[in-house]
């Protein structure tokens, strides 16, 4: 193995130490030393792999924002048929991912809040939810295309629909932990995106 394979690896070593501490014990008590010891190296390599904790954390929310990417498009991935089944089969195993793991999007949220605090790095959150909504916007566009069809408004716009419904659903749903009823809510969700996708007339418009 090279050098910058062994870098490569210790780097990631240390982000999935991070993970774990931070799933523990919260942001506030997360500390280098934790950090080091769940890591099983010393503090000095921390920085010199990181160069000081802001940098790790930083780290670590883009690792985050690339797992959230890789569960939408698995989700994606595991879904064939109408346009209708693929949203409802895409954004219920995307759920299915976040009551298995509600921790790691606790993470993400005070990541997110604490990039946003820093002004040098408040890029980062813009950059998450840009990635996310370009994620969705591009599975939609390959269902719609592989199905031969066209979504009846932008894709872009019905893409930060859904990753907004899916923010609020969230943090209700780590605030709480109602199952039956965020399930519930996705399923509302679900039904007012194949309604935009489709182009259903709202109820509110004048005929």
């Amino acid at each position: 193995m090279s050098r910058a394979d062994t870098a490569s690896e210790r780097r990631t070593e240390i982000i999935a130490a991070t993970i774990r501490v931070l799933a523990r014990d919260g942001l506030a008590q997360t500390t280098t030393r934790k950090i080091a010891a769940e890591a099983g190296v010393n503090q000095a390599t921390l920085r010199y792999y990181f160069g000081s904790k802001d940098d790790l954390l930083f780290a670590v929310l883009q690792e985050m924002m690339k797992l959230t990417g890789e569960i939408a498009r698995r989700a994606r991935a595991g879904s064939s048929g109408s346009i209708r089944e693929i949203i409802a089969d895409s954004l219920i195993a995307f759920w299915s991912s976040v009551e298995e793991s509600p921790e790691l999007q606790i993470i993400q949220y005070e990541l997110t809040l604490y990039a946003l605090r820093h002004p040098a790095s408040s890029w980062l959150a813009r950059q998450q939810y840009d990635g996310y909504c370009a994620v969705v916007e591009s599975l939609i566009q390959e269902a719609f295309a592989a199905a031969n069809l066209t979504c009846a408004i932008p894709v872009a716009d019905l893409a930060r629909f859904i990753v907004g419904g899916l923010d609020g659903i969230i943090l209700q749903f780590i605030s709480d932990r109602n199952t039956v009823r965020s399930r519930r809510d996705i399923d509302h969700l679900t039904s007012a995106v194949i309604a935009l996708a489709e182009g259903a007339p709202s109820s509110h418009r004048e005929s």
